[in-house]
């Protein structure tokens, strides 16, 4: 049986259809819970009624929504139920499965979202739907960790305590579990990119270097590390201050004026300056060749030092003309796949630093350097595909 569940679209009064059902699957059975945004005080009357109970949420985001107070209820919880509970990192998915039923749909756990949201929501109870709920569940739970409470107490303590949804005003981060990867979207397959004669050459540089890289996957991500730096600061392809180049090493750097803001394999010992973190070149190759990708951080990142210390390679950048010694960026490397240490945090911190460098001058003085190939590798998926498929054909 299927069963739509959602409000009357022309009359909201009366008990929420959504609690309803969510307290009768709930009532005396094991419950599985995933759900981003809830009211803890609604987590704690629904998991009070069951036998037992199991919850997937994105930490960060179930901070992001509440002030202060409920944070340190959130908190509180979290350190009484943290064997309960796993952090996953942009989970969206609303789901609450018992013994035999289980409810799917878009409502959020929050008062808004149960009684107040133009919401929709499946009630399911065939039995092969329920086990495979379940298992996606506990694979789910199996692959990410506990939340680290010590920094849900660094969260409430150094963020302000207005709600800021997503997370978007703290560069407090909670570590999650190996990233299962990413997805792609469905593309024709009925005509091929073409390349015009004026870019073969560059193209054909392109897919020789990204043949260097550990894999597609690991190319794939670097290439939306930069489309993402792309949105953000909204230089185009003939913009004076952005290069996207390919030098004669292994490098796929991108600057921005005068400095570098994100660069994938640079060859390991290949500048002069910076600090090493152990045998750097000796761990590059252990987990593959190059495997490296660097980005720029501002010195006033929250967990700068942190992060420097965690890096396999770091210096910092020179003083600009005007820029005080103690207010200029960093440059960090990391061995491993280019989002291994982007969290929302992270990324944040990574892209506010990158923007600061648009305004710092009005044209790079190595844009002749730049090579259009790159910039649409991240810009157009059909021809980043194309590169990725020659490239390891």
């Amino acid at each position: 049986m299927v069963e739509l569940i959602y409000h009357n679209p022309v009359d909201r009064s009366g008990i929420s259809p959504f609690d309803r059902v969510i307290r009768d699957i709930t009532e005396d059975e094991e419950v599985l819970i995933a759900c981003p945004y809830i009211a803890p005080e609604y987590l704690e009357d629904v998991t009070d009624q069951t036998d037992d109970w199991f919850l997937l949420t994105d930490v960060g985001d179930w901070l992001s929504i509440h002030g202060r107070r409920n944070r340190e209820v959130i908190h509180e919880f979290l350190v009484k139920k943290r064997d309960r509970v796993r952090h996953v990192e942009d989970i969206h998915a609303k789901v609450v499965i018992g013994d035999d039923r289980a409810l799917v749909g878009s409502a959020n756990f929050t008062t808004k979202g149960l009684t107040d949201r133009t919401e929709m929501s499946v009630l399911l109870d065939e039995e092969d739907t329920i086990e495979e709920l379940t298992e996606w569940f506990e694979t789910v739970w199996s692959i990410y960790n506990p939340p680290e409470t010590e920094r849900v107490q660094e969260y409430i303590e150094t963020t302000s305590s207005t709600p800021s949804p997503a997370q978007t005003s703290s560069s407090v981060t909670f570590s999650s579990g190996e990233s299962p990867g990413k997805a792609s979207l469905v593309t024709s397959t009925s005509s091929d990119v073409v390349v015009d004669d004026e870019h073969e050459d560059s193209h054909t540089k392109l897919v020789e270097r990204v043949s260097n890289a550990p894999g597609p996957d690991w190319i794939d991500s670097y290439f939306d590390l930069l489309n993402d730096l792309i949105s953000v600061t909204g230089l185009s392809d003939d913009d004076p201050r952005l290069v996207t180049s390919l030098p004669q090493d292994s490098r796929i750097p991108v600057s921005i004026n005068n400095r570098y803001v994100l660069v994938a394999m640079r060859r390991a010992g290949s500048e002069g300056r910076g600090e090493y973190r152990g045998d750097y070149n000796e761990r590059v190759q252990e987990h593959n060749r190059w495997a490296t990708t660097g980005f720029i951080l501002g010195s006033d990142t929250n967990n700068i030092d942190e992060l420097v210390e965690l890096a396999d390679y770091h210096f910092p950048f020179d003083p600009l003309s005007g820029e005080d010694e103690t207010d200029t960026p960093h440059y960090v490397e990391y061995i491993g796949p280019p989002d291994r240490m982007v969290t929302r945090g992270f990324k944040q911190a990574w892209l506010d630093a990158a923007t600061r460098e648009v305004d710092r001058a009005t044209s790079s003085p190595y844009k002749r350097h730049h090579e259009s190939v790159v910039y649409e590798a991240a810009r157009n998926q059909e021809y980043r595909e194309k590169v990725i498929r020659e490239a390891f054909e």
